[in-house]
């Protein structure tokens, strides 16, 4: 997972995503992601299915969850 989280440039919006997920710290559904970080509902949604893919989010039930700890995201942003 580290080097997908590596990967991610912190300028993005799939990056920004998956810190406001990493800090929230509970499943959150795409609609109020996108009301939080005020986006666009379908750009959230597509971000969400990439970070999925790289393994760096999961969808449950409730919404979806951060795989990377907000440890993870501090050093990533720590390198850069």
């Amino acid at each position: 997972m580290e080097s997908k989280l590596a990967e991610l440039d912190p300028k993005t919006s799939a990056f920004k995503i998956l810190v406001y997920l990493t800090f929230k710290d509970r499943p959150m559904k795409p609609n109020v992601i996108a009301k939080g970080l005020n986006e666009n509902g379908s750009s959230v949604r597509a971000r969400l299915a990439e970070l999925k893919k790289k393994g760096l989010v999961d969808n449950t039930n409730e919404g979806y969850i951060a795989q990377t700890t907000t440890y993870d995201i501090l050093m990533k942003m720590q390198r850069t």
